[in-house]
């Protein structure tokens, strides 16, 4: 499967949420037939077929919407709602508790636009329980899509605990192609340059699991970062040492989202509190990003305060 097949996908249920809203708000068989439908065959499950997707599945005296099936078996519970209708907690609990009492390890709780998969049996709170969580309205195409594949069949059904932006089979070169050049510094930007040495590398070159590493910054000392979060942690904490970021600023976030990715309290402009959050003097961020996605955002907040991300280099100290 080529991961920009299922970003187009993604793309066209965001064009039917759009035109079709007024249609599809408050009905629930709606909303499967155009919407969720839709997304599961794109993900390798057959919604005609019992043996791939079992529809109004028994679960005691409740029936869950779709059971994803492997070897005969339910792998996976989603329920779901009409579009429009909010997942708060008492969904969510509801969900949770059909799968718990069947035994099945994966909930997902979706009304067509928002999408949510839960590892169920995982002793932790349940904002650590969550592998899949993605709004197609609001967020990157790409992104949903690298989301989406926590429930894409072959990863399922490998026994495996379904992995946050897992890495599809095939990736088409169309979308290495449409990404975007590295810009020209401006007149506002940075121009000194970084450490030459061979160990380091520019910072668009960061990829995977960063362990244990350090991130240098113009005219700054090396820095240790050990996530994907540290790393955002680290270049707000730069901006705002250099005075180019400040409360003043604040909310920041990156085109039409929804969702702050920088605030002065931990809260969307919906009112919901930052899911995963870190803090930086008296900013907070909001950490519940796939790596992609935090690395895209730190290079667009250099960019947007006037720091040429090539001058940013990285080491991640591998043996």
């Amino acid at each position: 499967m080529a991961l920009d097949d299922l970003k187009e996908i993604i793309a066209t249920l965001r064009e039917r949420i759009q035109a079709h809203r007024p249609y599809l708000e408050g009905y629930e068989t709606r909303t499967r037939q155009v919407l969720i439908d839709p997304m599961l065959h794109a993900l390798g499950w057959d919604v005609g077929d019992p043996n791939s997707v079992e529809l109004e599945y028994a679960i005691k005296q409740q029936r869950v919407d779709y059971a994803l099936m492997g070897s005969q078996k339910p792998i996976a519970v989603i329920e779901a709602k009409a579009l429009g209708k909010p997942l708060d907690e008492k969904e969510m609990m509801q969900a949770l508790n059909y799968a718990n009492t069947a035994g099945i390890a994966y909930m997902t709780l979706t009304n067509g636009d928002y999408w949510q998969m839960i590892e169920v049996f995982k002793q932790a709170p349940i904002a650590e329980r969550i592998l899949m969580n993605f709004q197609l309205t609001q967020d990157d195409p790409y992104a949903c899509a690298l989301q989406a594949l926590g429930l894409w069949r072959p990863n399922l059904a490998s026994g495996e605990p379904p992995k946050e932006a897992a890495t599809p089979i095939m990736l088409s070169s169309e979308h290495d192609q449409a990404e975007p050049a590295p810009p020209e510094p401006s007149s506002r930007q940075e121009a000194t340059e970084p450490s030459n040495g061979d160990d380091w590398m520019p910072l668009a070159s960061l990829t995977g699991k960063i362990g244990s590493a350090s991130i240098k910054f113009p005219n700054s000392n090396p820095t240790s970062i050990k996530t994907w979060p540290d790393l955002l942690g680290s270049v707000v904490q730069y901006l705002v040492e250099t005075g180019k970021l400040s409360e003043r600023d604040c909310p920041i976030q990156k085109g039409r989202s929804k969702r702050y990715l920088v605030h002065t309290e931990p809260f969307h402009s919906d009112g919901k509190e930052f899911v995963r959050k870190q803090q930086v003097g008296n900013l907070w961020l909001y950490t519940y990003l796939i790596p992609e996605e935090i690395h895209s955002r730190v290079v667009w907040l250099l960019q947007h305060f006037g720091v040429d991300p090539a001058t940013v280099r990285v080491r991640t100290n591998r043996s």
